[in-house]
């Protein structure tokens, strides 16, 4: 019996998450950075804290390329949903002029500025996979950042990046599931 539209869509993403290895690579260099914050946080004050986070934003993905071998993630692999990256980086890259605004009001709102924009990406891209676990980094990062920076307020240059990085590991554990699932699906090793 052929496969109706929907699952044969759907079987189309998850032989791109499997090819692909989810690109686990790029959250394995997310994970990095925000400890990187994190630990920055206990010795910057807010104005370099945040110039180191923003310039630090700009080795994640050059990381997440060094990182892609040793973690066998293929960031090249090719989908009819792969053209969905772009885009998706697109808007998490609109909240910057945001960032920068709330940089030039107060620094005390760059680590709720940042986290969450940097995460806006994240539900196309799990769009693009057929995953759920990138939805769930997302509401879960939103939700935790947001009351974080409102009940802990001295501590939202540490706290804060320290949790989204748990997020990202998490997440990481969740992606392998996703993987070894559709491998399964595929019958794929």
């Amino acid at each position: 019996m052929e496969n109706t539209f929907e699952e044969q869509f759907d079987l189309e993403k998850k032989k791109f998450l499997v090819d692909a290895n989810f690109g686990i690579s790029l959250p394995a260099a997310g994970a990095l950075y925000w400890l990187a914050l994190g630990i920055a946080g206990f010795s910057l004050d807010p104005h370099t804290w945040s110039v180191f986070g923003f310039f630090g934003s700009g080795l994640i993905f050059p990381m997440g390329l060094m990182l892609s071998k040793p973690m066998k993630a293929n960031l090249s692999a090719k989908s009819p949903f792969s053209s969905l990256a772009m885009p998706a980086v697109a808007s998490m890259f609109l909240s910057w002029p945001l960032i920068i605004a709330g940089f030039m009001t107060d620094p005390m709102l760059v680590p709720l500025f940042l986290a969450i924009g940097m995460s806006l990406h994240w539900p196309a891209i799990g769009w693009m996979y057929g995953s759920e676990v990138c939805m769930f980094h997302a509401l879960v990062r939103t939700i935790l950042v947001s009351v974080l920076w409102y009940f802990l307020p001295e501590m939202r240059f540490t706290v804060i990046p320290l949790v989204v990085s748990a997020i990202y590991l998490i997440t990481i554990f969740g992606m392998r599931r996703e993987i070894n699932a559709a491998k399964l699906i595929l019958g794929r090793p």
